[in-house]
């Protein structure tokens, strides 16, 4: 928040909120109530992060969404999935059902760039239903581990290819999603968030999160 805050911006912290025997539970989310109200009152957001199984499971997201609004007071508009995994167009309409407002897990795990073709929010759509959903993707452009553990750059390969997707984004009047995972605030990693927010300030972007960027797509 610091860091941002030097730039002007504000960004979503997702957490998971999973219970004792789910996989990858480390922690309990009612234990977080301080950090959560910190991040809340400093005005950044908070969404959930589903776990493992929640992309597919309607009964598992409204657990967790409950869980997670317990702590945080209010009911979380945000959504994003553990690994980036989904199914279209069911887990839309499973985060609808469950009151999101928006989700932004639609991205590549193994690549950089744009999964839907286009770096604009879209309301999907249930070809089956033939109806819109109710519902705002935010699509993924950059997740962290991506360069490392998929694509196998270094640093200064990994920044090249980020640069040209900010350039692109720039020149499309688009919107560029970032996941940075809280491991991944340190060393050379968080060099290279500091280096994307300093980068995308000096073209006057608009440093965000992931509600503020809702209401504004979703306000007519």
């Amino acid at each position: 928040m610091d860091l941002e805050e030097c730039y002007g911006g504000s960004s979503t912290f997702f957490f998971l909120a999973l219970e004792d025997g789910d996989p990858d539970h480390a922690f309990n989310i009612e234990d977080l109530e301080g950090e959560i109200g910190t991040i809340i009152n400093r005005g950044w957001e908070v969404g959930l992060h589903g776990g493992h199984d929640a992309y597919n499971n309607p009964e598992k997201i409204r657990e967790e969404k409950k869980r997670l609004e317990d702590v945080l007071g209010r009911p979380p508009v945000g959504y994003r999935n553990h690994y980036l995994r989904f199914r279209v167009p069911e887990t839309w309409e499973y985060i609808r059902e469950a009151g999101f407002k928006y989700d932004t897990t639609f991205g590549y795990a193994d690549c950089i760039g744009f999964r839907n073709g286009m770096c604009h929010p879209f309301i999907p759509y249930n070809l089956s239903k033939n109806q819109s959903i109710d519902l705002l993707e935010i699509p993924l452009a950059i997740m962290d581990c991506t360069f490392d553990l998929y694509m196998k750059l270094d640093a200064s390969q990994a920044w090249e290819i980020t640069k040209q997707v900010i350039d692109t984004v720039e020149q499309c009047h688009g919107v560029m999603t970032i996941l940075w995972h809280n491991t991944y605030m340190r060393g050379e990693q968080l060099r290279m968030y500091h280096k994307i927010l300093d980068y995308c300030s000096g073209k006057d972007a608009w440093l965000t999160n992931g509600a503020a960027l809702c209401n504004h797509f979703m306000r007519d």
